[in-house]
């Protein structure tokens, strides 16, 4: 799909006590490994919903799932109105009427494991449309992210995305198909790092989170629901 703009970000679009908030309430949940898809319900398998599974060399993290009743009103109204002006901002104009429950992400350098920083290869988090991903029967149209980590308790972890205008006008009908995808890869400023940063993209583009080299990146990461595509 083209698109104007494949992303948005906000610095600083979340204040230090909503933040703090925010970690509060990831404080008092469990911690677990940070699956991916091959389920029915969820890309990014909860550990809820069976069928998720466990690979070190497409993402490293752990993660906690807060639900909504966890999360305090002000911060879901705080979402909404950033979701919804992102929404515009970016003239996607996508219907949603479905949150999934939020997952806080944990990234650290991890110097004694084989693969020593946490990471998320390139994905999207747009699932099969011919499942249901929730109990509307919609799918994931809109994803984001919180930063809740300062940007000197990390280095390395930049959140990138691509945009494919022009990517695949350069595939030929014959001979080779590798096309050079880093002129199309974008990354995000440091200011981006900056402790309640909003990023805001559609769920079908492809994006992932380079490995952290030192300290630990913590985000809240969510999902938006809508009729699928017609």
């Amino acid at each position: 799909m083209i698109l104007s703009r494949y992303c948005i970000i906000y610095d600083k679009f979340f204040t230090e006590r909503e933040c703090d908030m925010i970690q509060a309430v990831a404080d008092q949940m469990h911690l677990e490994p940070g699956l991916i898809g091959n389920n029915d319900r969820d890309p990014d398998a909860d550990s809820d919903v069976p069928g998720g599974t466990n690979d070190n060399f497409i993402r490293q993290s752990d993660v906690k799932w807060i639900v909504h009743e966890a999360m305090p009103q002000e911060i879901h109204e705080k979402i909404t109105k950033g979701i919804n002006q992102a929404n515009i901002d970016g003239n996607w104009l996508h219907h949603w009427d479905f949150i999934e429950n939020h997952q806080y992400t944990i990234y650290n350098h991890r110097p004694d494991a084989p693969v020593t920083g946490d990471f998320y290869t390139w994905h999207t988090d747009a699932g099969d449309p011919s499942r249901d991903q929730s109990s509307g029967g919609g799918i994931r149209k809109i994803s984001s992210t919180i930063q809740l980590s300062n940007p000197d308790e990390y280095e390395g972890g930049h959140f990138q995305w691509i945009e494919p205008v022009g990517l695949f006008d350069k595939l030929k009908s014959t001979g080779s198909m590798q096309v050079d995808v880093d002129p199309y890869i974008k990354t995000a400023p440091f200011s981006a790092k900056e402790r309640g940063t909003f990023i805001v993209f559609p769920s079908f583009v492809h994006h992932q989170v380079m490995p952290v080299t030192q300290g630990t990146r913590i985000s809240l990461v969510s999902w938006y629901h809508g009729k699928r595509y017609v």
